[in-house]
């Protein structure tokens, strides 16, 4: 299979994934925090499902009570309790 020329760029100067595509980087405490970096806005947001939209894909974090604790252009923490993270 033939590599897209930002793989084989960010392979070759080992950089990491999330600096050449601008992938999610998620960080969860069990099941009831998730931080999320590299993320471009919140698409919806209710006590069920928060959806947010990253460069090429939205992720859907699913579960019960679920709120946004603080968030910033760079990151966000979301509490609750989760049950499911989607990637739509």
């Amino acid at each position: 299979m033939k590599k897209k020329p930002k793989e084989v760029i960010a392979k070759g100067l080992s950089l990491p994934r999330d600096v050449v595509f601008g992938d999610f980087i998620i960080t969860l405490t069990g099941n009831c925090e998730a931080y999320i970096e590299n993320y471009k806005g919140i698409v919806s947001y209710d006590e069920n499902k928060i959806s947010i939209q990253g460069n090429h894909v939205i992720l859907n974090i699913c579960g019960c009570d679920l709120a946004v604790d603080f968030y910033s252009q760079e990151s966000m923490k979301i509490k609750g309790k989760i049950k499911r993270l989607e990637y739509v």
